[in-house]
């Protein structure tokens, strides 16, 4: 039996991934999120540790011991960083570098025997100046902007999300009450009695507090007041106890109802949660569940989806792990304020799936158009990357022109055509297109990198060697991509020649400005992602 090949990453490509900020997703390394959440725990407590010297100068000693253990965490984080840049003469003058020499800079100098000597010269105040100097190392946070900002949006999402389904809002209005009814209460029984009776159970301040306690959540108390009126006072108490228990066994019961009735559906979006950087998928048809698969499998888990049809709350999870951060939202796709709602202009790619709809008045095409047209006037112009399925020929001709505004259309009916007539003269070739289509881990994809720099200037058949030689990665170069600005990704050389492309040998000389489409089991680590790119969603990276 052949054994299958194991692929293993240099230890350098497996350090800089631990180094590099935690990006999410249940794919991406642990330890990165162990090391970033570290190193924000020791920027913090370094800088807190700054105030205290000048606040309890007495631990001067300790501090100094504890500042010496933060320097050599950032030393260390420093050389790291340095070891795995991809190009280490440039790295210690890039932004980040400078911070990160600047964090560690005062303490060294601290340290040197010049220094040691200018503080005998010029007294305790260029050591004061150096100690103030450490709270530079508040700018480390610039590297971990975007874990910080996600972090936020992660959390305030599933804050949003607890709080409409278990109706926290409602509940904390209930304890509201509670409180209010809890303070009145005990305050206006203690008044009463101490002035109507000269000695009771409630002349007590704080025991009042206790017995209006209990009559409110249960209902039964064995001390009961002297005078009239605090009798009537308790017994309106207890009215109220009834009420509030009766109202906060509703609330609990609707949790109970709503939880049970979206057992194995999608989460319904939230009326006021904010999504960012998430896929809006509008319409609803029989391979729904696919597309979602696949954005999952291509961004492994790390971004929102959101459902927006008139069926979408009722779309069933058929895999837990994979619908986690699926949310539905109910209502027409094609309306302004339901799109508004979806925040069209948060999301980093738009789907239009084609509607099934059929019938003698409206057949498929016509829907296409409509879904298409009305979607259109809200979303271009917000330079949203969007891609729109359609079914019928005609519609693909009707919106042809509109491929300038940077929409992908993909017509389902002649994708299978074409791999009908292929199949039918290269029997096997379907199952090449599934492994091309399909994202997992142990199938390659395509993508479009930039040119690395020791290719810019290279004929490339001298890339595709390149390529070839490399041991890091696997990686098969297919073609280049030289598409306009204003239009990316509309032309490519797929496996360009003199012979059959009708290309001069000129014209295939690799620049600066070109972007090569190779074959990868994952984006090549050897060109440097733009982060902007990658924030901005114009490229998604899997880890």
């Amino acid at each position: 039996m052949k054994k299958t090949k194991i692929l293993r990453k240099p230890f350098k490509l497996l350090l800089r991934e631990v180094m590099e900020p935690y990006e999410g997703g249940p794919e991406s390394s642990k330890l990165s999120l162990i090391v970033d959440l570290f190193v924000l725990v020791c920027i913090l407590a370094s800088c807190v540790m700054i105030l205290l010297e000048h606040l309890y100068p007495q631990h001067e000693a300790l501090y100094w011991r504890l500042e010496l253990i933060f320097t050599s965490i950032f030393v260390v984080e420093y050389l790291c960083r340095w070891y795995v840049a991809r190009s280490r003469l440039k790295y210690p003058f890039t932004f980040y570098a400078i911070i990160d020499l600047v964090a560690i800079l005062p303490t060294i100098l601290m340290l040197s025997n010049e220094l040691l000597m200018l503080r005998m010269i010029r007294g305790i105040r260029l050591l004061r100046l150096l100690r103030l100097l450490r709270l530079l190392r508040l700018l480390k946070f610039l590297r971990y902007g975007f874990f910080i900002y996600r972090g936020l949006v992660q959390f305030r999402i599933w804050f949003s999300a607890a709080n409409y389904q278990y109706r926290l809002k409602e509940l904390g209005r209930l304890f509201v009450w509670v409180a209010v009814a809890w303070i009145i209460g005990s305050n206006l029984l203690y008044i009463t009695e101490s002035a109507l009776a000269d000695k009771g159970p409630f002349n007590e301040y704080w025991k009042s507090y206790w017995h209006i306690l209990i009559v409110l959540i249960s209902g039964i108390e064995d001390k009961e007041p002297l005078s009239l009126l605090g009798r009537i006072e308790v017994t309106v108490m207890l009215i109220a106890g009834i009420c509030i228990v009766g109202m906060l066994t509703g609330e609990i019961v609707a949790i109970l109802v709503k939880k049970a009735q979206r057992v194995g559906k999608v989460a319904i979006k939230p009326p006021h949660g904010k999504l960012g950087r998430h896929f809006v998928i509008l319409g609803h048809n029989a391979h729904l569940d696919s597309v979602i698969k696949e954005i999952y499998a291509a961004t492994h888990g790390k971004n929102y989806i959101l459902l927006v049809s008139p069926e979408a709350e009722d779309v069933r999870i058929t895999d837990a792990k994979v619908y986690q951060r699926v949310f539905a939202l109910s209502g027409d796709p094609v309306r302004v304020e339901v799109l508004e709602q979806a925040q069209i202009d948060n999301a980093v790619r738009v789907v239009v799936l084609a509607s099934e709809e059929e019938s003698a008045s409206s057949p498929a095409h016509m829907v296409d158009d409509r879904t298409l047209m009305e979607t259109i006037a809200v979303v271009a112009g917000r330079k949203i990357p969007m891609v729109v399925e359609l079914r019928d020929p005609d519609s693909f001709g009707d919106v042809r022109v509109l491929q300038d505004c940077g929409i992908e259309f993909i017509l389902s009916k002649r994708y299978g055509e074409i791999l009908i007539s292929q199949a039918a003269r290269n029997p096997g070739v379907t199952e090449i297109y599934d492994r091309l289509m399909t994202f997992s881990d142990e199938s390659n994809e395509f993508y479009t990198i930039g040119v690395p720099p020791e290719l810019v200037g290279q004929h490339y058949r001298s890339a595709q060697i390149f390529f070839l030689e490399m041991d890091e990665e696997d990686i098969t170069l297919v073609g280049i991509d030289r598409s306009p600005s204003e239009r990316p990704h509309t032309e490519f050389m797929l496996n360009p020649n003199v012979e059959h492309c009708g290309v001069s040998e000129e014209e295939l000389i690799l620049t600066e400005t070109d972007r090569l489409i190779v074959l990868a089991f994952e984006r090549p680590s050897l060109v440097e992602v733009n982060q902007e790119d990658l924030w901005s969603g114009k490229i998604l990276q899997r880890s």
